[in-house]
């Protein structure tokens, strides 16, 4: 439901952020600053990427209704936005936010200035009823739990939406209030709504089940000026359906872009007639910024690959890959942990060199960062161990810890949990056998127990596996046996 990715253009700057990583991009070159933590693969709220115009000042959210501002250039240590928001976005010099209850239902559409210290509530108008008929069953929907307020931008305007009550809202750039609002049947659990302000209304794209697409051109008075599919009540022929939603952008007042699994269909405003199709591959949901004059930086969610379309009035569509090269940078911020995570406090990736008869030791220290673990796991791995080059023992605390071989390239060992905040001095011994050269990896895992389920055995003990539950800290270094 949520964006997993945004995109933002400030003048030579373009911000391109996912839960786990922001990319600075200036100029042709990018940095990339990575998340630390428990980072969700799906938010319970929007990415969020702000920035005032004019301003290098940007704030960014991970899914988790806290935004923070990470200063000129992003190269400064984050800090976190006074004012909690479900989502947050710019019109001109301000910024514009949602705020959700406990339920998930909106309370407040605020405006705040660059310092978000002072924020003001703007008033809500009474929504007018508008019908769209996808994707339900005749009669009363079934009422849907709310999901959050939901922003988005055009040149147009802001739209809020509510797809859990069937609401979007048109907010226009400057206004002290919404301009007006929309009521329609609420989305379900499985759908997923998009919506952007248009000169004559709001442009609204359905995905109902993950699959069949719609879209909608409403007026605020909830007059449908457009659909796509068409809707001709006097003919009997529907037209081809829709499948596989990826997004909407609004380019000008009289076109706007539908991406769908495998191409973008061109569309006029207001009657969403189909002008031109763009072959393409969509197969996630995708964001969308303006780049300069004719053309909009395109991302799926799924990949962090950039596309740059142009779309020049009365020329055909263009899509351009961008490959630019990233380098990595400070760390953004650190969202905490709620599993185990392990990382090295000392460890070395230099070759190792052992000669016979001698056996030499790779060191290591390793801490847990997160919460306790069941049991620790260590995985020696490479082809030199399953070649019998070496033969390999570990300690772990300061004992002996037995290792078994494992799919021919590895010995495993499992010994007793790692407390939270503790560390643990680990060695590895490697005894030579004969001669080779190759990569060597040692893996340290937080793992816990579990039972692993078989009807037919219900009234026995159910066997227990064991199963990685946090995150591990891994090491490779070269190792050369001679």
């Amino acid at each position: 439901m949520y964006p997993r990715r945004r995109l933002l253009a400030r003048g030579p700057w373009l911000f391109d952020l996912r839960p786990q990583r922001l990319i600075v991009f200036h100029g042709a070159e990018g940095v990339r600053r990575e998340v630390s933590g428990d980072v969700p693969e799906y938010p319970s709220a929007p990415v969020v990427l702000a920035s005032l115009n004019g301003s290098q000042d940007v704030w960014v959210g991970s899914g988790d209704r806290r935004v923070f501002s990470v200063g000129p250039g992003t190269s400064a240590p984050v800090q976190a936005l006074p004012k909690e928001c479900f989502d947050l976005t710019t019109d001109g010099n301000r910024f514009i936010g949602t705020v959700v209850d406990g339920a998930l239902k909106l309370t407040t559409l605020f405006t705040t200035d660059g310092s978000g210290q002072q924020s003001e509530p703007m008033p809500l108008p009474k929504p007018v009823r508008a019908r769209h008929g996808y994707g339900y069953a005749s009669g009363r929907p079934q009422r849907e739990p709310p999901d959050g307020a939901l922003l988005d931008t055009s040149p147009f305007g802001i739209t809020v939406v509510e797809k859990g009550r069937g609401r979007v809202y048109v907010l226009r750039s400057g206004a002290d209030r919404p301009e007006g609002a929309l009521q329609m049947e609420p989305g379900g659990e499985q759908d997923t709504w998009r919506a952007l302000a248009t000169p004559h209304g709001v442009l609204l794209l359905l995905v109902i089940n993950y699959r069949q697409t719609a879209l909608l051109h409403f007026a605020l008075d909830g007059t449908l000026l457009g659909s796509l599919p068409g809707r001709d009540d006097d003919d009997d022929e529907e037209e081809e359906m829709i499948w596989g939603g990826a997004g909407v952008c609004v380019l000008d007042a009289s076109r706007a872009l539908l991406f769908v699994q495998d191409k973008a269909l061109l569309v006029s405003l207001p009657g969403l007639q189909v002008m031109e199709t763009l072959v393409g591959e969509w197969p996630a949901f995708v964001a969308v910024t303006p780049a300069g004059p004719d053309r909009w930086w395109v991302g799926a969610e799924d990949r962090d690959s950039l596309f740059l379309l142009t779309a020049e009035p009365g020329h055909p569509l263009r899509l351009h890959a961008s490959n630019r090269p990233v380098s990595s940078g400070a760390p953004l911020m650190h969202v905490g942990y709620k599993t185990p995570a392990f990382q090295w406090t000392e460890h070395s990736s230099e070759p190792l060199a052992v000669s016979a008869p001698v056996t030499e030791t790779w060191r290591a220290v390793v801490r847990n960062d997160g919460t306790a673990c069941e049991a620790v796991r260590i995985r020696v791995s490479g082809a030199l161990v399953g070649a019998r080059v070496v033969d390999v023992s570990v300690r772990y605390r300061g004992q002996l810890l037995p290792m078994v071989g494992e799919q021919r390239v590895n010995v495993v060992g499992v010994t007793a949990g790692l407390e939270a905040g503790a560390t643990a001095e680990l060695e590895v011994s490697f005894k030579p056998r004969s001669e080779g050269s190759g990569p060597m990896t040692v893996t340290v895992e937080p793992c816990s127990w579990q039972a692993q389920p078989r009807e037919w055995q219900w009234e026995k003990e159910q066997p227990r596996i064991l199963a990685v539950t946090g995150h591990a800290a891994s090491a490779q270094f070269p190792l050369t046996v001679e």
